[in-house]
């Protein structure tokens, strides 16, 4: 009998080969290292319920991961830096997830663009450090909302109609009790959810910006006026086509502390417009803040005003070395 035929014989331990037998087993998967990619997006939050996912509504990160799970191939996680309620935008989101694929951040970029819903845009994709965390090693958040004076179809989705006469100098008076490392809870719902009300902030003040409205909410610069074209004529009964830019201000209000407490920002927003319109004394909006009595606040400010402008950390995470962006 050939010697090779005893490798199937009734004793397959036998064998006359040079060679040796081993059992023929699995061998173990290689460990593929995790990388850390981190992500800058901005979105127009209109259509969805918020950034965290939720069981009755569509959540920009469930269609994140959707999205990069299709395209890797693998399910992927995501972690936001903030968690932005239903029908804020953001401009500065940051959020980081791991993967085992090898992909350049640059095409990962170009994918993630291409595949993504038109109201959702990744700014900037870098690999960072395997402990980067999003959330927990931010070390400040900016906060900015838009108000305008003036009914514009444009942007009754990125800026709050508030038709009446407000008085910065009293807002701007107010807000600068809001500087410090203080308690919020007079600020905040889902007051028996939060472990801490204590927050650090470092700004917080109106602007009026008289610019000409552009689109997605950014303000342009007034223009020249060109005095080579003739005026429309005013209607008796209709606005003015061209209202003086004087009449219509935009005010930009900016806050910035190093963590927000749920509804926070537009518990405030909406508090100050009170003070703006004489409804409520700076010396009242100071006792609000003492009291830590939610009702004693005024309602929120509406959702389409508010953006995420910018997450802050103690280091440049896009100064990454050797990455695509």
């Amino acid at each position: 009998m050939p010697k090779y035929l005893y490798h199937y014989s009734i004793f397959p331990t036998v064998s006359l080969s040079p060679y040796p037998i081993f059992p023929q087993s699995p061998s173990p998967k290689v460990p593929w290292k995790m990388r850390n990619i981190a992500l800058l997006i901005e979105y127009d939050g209109t259509a969805y319920g918020g950034w965290q996912i939720q069981k009755n509504s569509r959540s920009i990160q469930a269609v994140l991961e959707g999205t990069l799970t299709h395209l890797l191939q693998e399910e992927v996680k995501v972690i936001g830096a903030g968690r932005t309620d239903s029908g804020v935008h953001a401009y500065g989101q940051v959020a980081n997830f791991r993967t085992e694929r090898k992909w350049e951040t640059g095409k990962l970029l170009y994918a993630l663009n291409g595949t993504l819903p038109e109201d959702i845009a990744i700014i900037k994709a870098a690999e960072v450090h395997e402990s980067f965390h999003a959330r927990f090693d931010a070390v400040g958040r900016k906060y900015i909302y838009r108000v305008v004076q003036r009914k514009t179809p444009i942007l009754r989705d990125f800026a709050a109609f508030v038709p009446y006469g407000i008085s910065v100098e009293k807002m701007n008076e107010a807000a600068s009790f809001l500087i410090g490392r203080k308690s919020f809870k007079s600020f905040t719902k889902y007051a028996d959810q939060q472990r801490s009300f204590i927050c650090d902030v470092t700004k917080a003040e109106w602007k009026v910006e008289t610019g000409r409205v552009g689109d997605w909410g950014m303000w342009r610069q007034e223009e020249e006026k060109d005095d080579t074209r003739p005026e429309l004529p005013v209607s008796p009964i209709l606005p003015s086509p061209r209202p003086p830019f004087s009449q219509s201000p935009f005010l930009q209000f900016e806050i910035e502390a190093n963590r927000f407490l749920h509804g926070m920002v537009r518990a405030i927003v909406g508090t100050l417009i009170d003070v703006g319109r004489g409804k409520i004394a700076v010396i009242d909006f100071v006792r609000i803040m003492e009291t830590e009595e939610r009702s004693l606040a005024s309602m929120s400010a509406p959702a389409c005003g508010l953006f995420l402008k910018e997450v802050k950390y103690g280091f440049d995470i896009w100064e990454v070395s050797g990455n695509e962006r």
